[in-house]
């Protein structure tokens, strides 16, 4: 493909997408990156790929000395470098320093020399949730990589560690494992559970919109009494079962959210409609008979050893006939997958050594656990998928 059919392409994507089609969307942003590709040069390319870490270093900078704040506060009003410096306590040379990186990724707007305005993404990367996103990828991330080829050299790059002295890449950074680190680290503690909590692009469809929740709850209710319709399996704050509540209110039966007593205790304000439980997933299931048991990126987080015990429990607790397992993650295409699910697969190797599944992965780890796939509910802007599985006849 040459750079004028490239260009082509992105003039009609653009097109579509000026209709507000959602998919137009996704292709848009897949032919401006083939637009990219055709035009870099090889050593353009790869020394943009080795300066890319650099940007992510100066919003973490502007972030940590409240820069990119101190500007978003400004709805769009100019501010100088002179008056962050000031304000912040911040050295004014090295403001200008890292805003040249930062203007140029577009993070805000350079409007003269050592001058800057917020934009939309400056409003957006500055809320709370999203300043946890930055400290959780940069800080912990960052660290991994440091020492992924020291590990390499002497522990060996394991996907799947389990034998003696085989080690995770973030067990051999931090000494401890993920989930264990955040019992010790308050402050990333809180930046991941905020930043799951809003995780899902503000753009995207809900769960129960992507999966008919609606119409498939309303099959089945009129010939079965559910004392509880939906519960949330390490659902931390409750965003998504508190938004499914607000969605269908009147909906018969309970909605319970389940998680570690270390993550409910840092919910401000109880979800109305919902039932907070205290439940490790792998211990017994204590909610019997449920219409749905949703899990969303929880499998992702477990290689499949520690799935198969996440769903044998679940399964237990299932009403053979009526009850369903519904599991919000990824399903990996066999090619070209998309970038976001790609990257997504090698942070849960390195966080958590484990993986994004394909569809045939998913379909022999849920058969292991005595489960068969009803369905998969896919968002059509490549989001994640919602697989839908039952008790195997």
């Amino acid at each position: 493909m040459t750079v004028v059919e490239a260009l082509d392409r992105v003039r009609q994507a653009a097109e579509a997408d000026a209709r507000r089609d959602p998919v137009a969307h996704v292709q848009l942003l897949q032919e401006i990156h083939r637009l990219q590709l055709e035009a870099e040069t090889p050593a353009e390319k790869t020394m943009r790929m080795r300066f890319q870490i650099l940007q992510n270093l100066c919003v973490r900078i502007a972030i940590e000395y409240n820069v990119l704040q101190a500007i978003a506060a400004a709805s769009g009003r100019p501010v100088t470098a002179a008056e962050l410096s000031t304000k912040m306590g911040v050295d004014e040379l090295l403001i200008i320093r890292i805003m040249r990186v930062i203007t140029y990724a577009g993070i805000c707007a350079e409007s003269d020399y050592a001058t800057y305005a917020s934009n939309d993404t400056t409003a957006f990367i500055t809320q709370k949730a999203f300043i946890g996103a930055e400290k959780h990828h940069t800080d912990l991330g960052f660290a991994i990589g440091a020492r992924l080829v020291e590990m390499m050299r002497t522990n060996n790059l394991y996907q799947f560690p389990e034998g003696p002295g085989q080690k995770s890449p973030f067990e051999y950074t931090y000494g401890m494992g993920f989930f264990e680190y955040f019992e010790k680290d308050r402050e990333q503690k809180e930046a991941f559970d905020d930043y799951m909590a809003a995780r899902r692009d503000l753009n995207a469809p809900q769960w129960f919109e992507i999966y008919p929740a609606e119409q498939q709850l309303a099959n089945c209710l009129g010939e079965h009494e559910f004392a509880v319709l939906l519960v949330d399996v390490g659902g931390g704050k409750g965003h998504e079962c508190s938004k499914f509540r607000e969605r269908f209110p009147h909906m018969p039966g309970g909605v319970i959210l389940q998680d570690l007593p270390v993550t409910l205790k840092t919910i401000d304000t109880r979800p109305e409609g919902v039932t907070l439980m205290e439940h490790d997933f792998f211990s017994k299931q204590p909610v019997k008979g449920a219409r749905l048991y949703y899990l969303r990126n929880i499998m992702h987080d477990w290689p499949d050893s520690k799935c198969l015990i996440i769903l044998s429990e679940i399964v237990k607790a299932m009403d053979p006939k009526h009850s369903r397992i519904l599991i919000d993650d990824y399903v990996l295409p066999n090619t070209n997958a998309e970038v976001r699910a790609a990257s997504m697969d090698v942070l849960m190797m390195l966080y958590v050594s484990a993986l994004e599944r394909t569809q045939r992965q998913w379909e022999e780890l849920l058969h292991s656990a005595n489960l068969e796939i009803v369905q998969i509910w896919s968002a059509q802007t490549g989001a994640e998928s919602i697989i839908e599985a039952r008790v195997r006849s």
